[in-house]
């Protein structure tokens, strides 16, 4: 089944060394430093989303190498007039009381570029999606095969316990898109240089 969660970027700037050795595998001939932008995001996290939905630790490890390579678009319009950015290196990480899917991707610098790369050092364009696939959705509470028929309803809790929906087993990723509002909070572009 099709799933789109939303993240955000994270970092910015010049690619070092090891970074540009990572985008030239992506890339069809050698790129120079200055020739692109890299940025950091959170793609996806473990966390309950507006949807009432979150990844499992598993799924997103799952999904890491299978971000490698995939493009970045705007508003999920598969395209490639939309497409931006790609994702050179991903890995799971952990911090502020959750578990996380980050990303590193490129943009090449130019006149059909500039904008997106002043809008994502201005701030604006920072949150983000993920399209991805997984083989199911289980209910946090029970762990049967979420239908809705269960008799748990999504955003109560039992037992201390809140009801969502568990994404396992990702079988695939598609794409990450720049959104205006993402299902995940905490998802997208951040500040600084890490």
């Amino acid at each position: 089944m099709k799933i789109q969660k939303q993240a955000s970027v994270l970092t910015a700037g010049t690619p070092d060394a090891e970074q540009l050795e990572k985008i030239n595998r992506q890339a069809k001939s050698p790129l120079k430093a200055e020739e692109v932008y890299v940025f950091s995001v959170r793609l996806c996290d473990d966390q309950p989303d507006r949807d009432h939905e979150r990844f499992s630790t598993e799924a997103l490890k799952a999904l890491a190498p299978m971000f490698v390579g995939k493009t970045g678009i705007v508003d999920h319009a598969w395209s490639s007039e939309k497409q931006v950015a790609r994702i050179f290196e991903a890995g799971v990480e952990y911090g502020d009381g959750c578990t996380f899917l980050k990303a590193w991707a490129y943009i090449l610098r130019g006149e059909k570029t500039q904008e997106i790369i002043r809008e994502i050092e201005a701030g604006i364009k920072k949150e983000v999606s993920v399209g991805c696939a997984v083989e199911r959705r289980v209910c946090s509470v029970c762990g049967q095969t979420w239908d809705g028929s269960c008799g748990h309803e999504l955003g109560k809790t039992y037992d201390g316990k809140l009801c969502c929906v568990e994404l396992e087993h990702a079988t695939d990723a598609y794409e990450f898109s720049f959104v205006a509002v993402p299902a995940q909070p905490e998802a997208g572009v951040g500040k600084g240089r890490g």
